[in-house]
């Protein structure tokens, strides 16, 4: 049998634009919701698009929020519940946007493969908005982690 040669640790850009990230060496950076945290695996500004790896505590908070654009998740570990049912490790979900909820984080946390199109805005209990998270947010908060250099020269439409 053929041994698989181990990953190397260092992401690889290709001249068609392909690359591989070594997620695994991108340090978590905090996200926008109490005991949340994330990895910006690629965007497009143009579409306001990201993919992230994001990783909630058991004990985050439930915060009532909105997706401006559709949002995609497959489970990893863990899961949630809110108002369409509960989602576990290895379900995966699609939401419309437009879509508000408030997820209610299980005992053993979660962490979630996501694709977000569109900015993501937290809600007050009047409906007004307590904050918004986009593309450039996310940015900005990887770049001073120190946890961007894997999209820094990444070509871009």
């Amino acid at each position: 049998m053929t041994e698989i040669p181990a990953a190397p640790t260092q992401h690889e850009y290709y001249a068609d634009g392909s690359t591989l990230v070594r997620a695994e060496h991108i340090p978590w950076t905090e996200w926008a919701l109490p005991g949340t945290e994330f990895k910006l695996l690629d965007y497009d500004r143009n579409r306001s698009y990201s993919v992230i790896l994001l990783r909630i505590s058991p004990d985050s908070p439930p915060v009532r929020h909105k997706h401006m654009g559709a949002a995609n998740a497959f489970i990893l570990e863990g899961g949630f519940s809110y108002e369409h049912g509960t989602i576990r490790a290895g379900q995966f979900m699609v939401e419309a946007g437009g879509v508000s909820h408030t997820p209610q984080i299980h005992p053993d946390g979660c962490t979630l493969l996501g694709f977000m199109y569109g900015a993501v805005v937290g809600l007050n209990d009047d409906d007004s908005i307590a904050g918004l998270v986009d593309v450039d947010w996310m940015i900005d908060r990887v770049r001073e982690n120190n946890a961007f250099a894997h999209l820094e020269d990444v070509p871009r439409t």
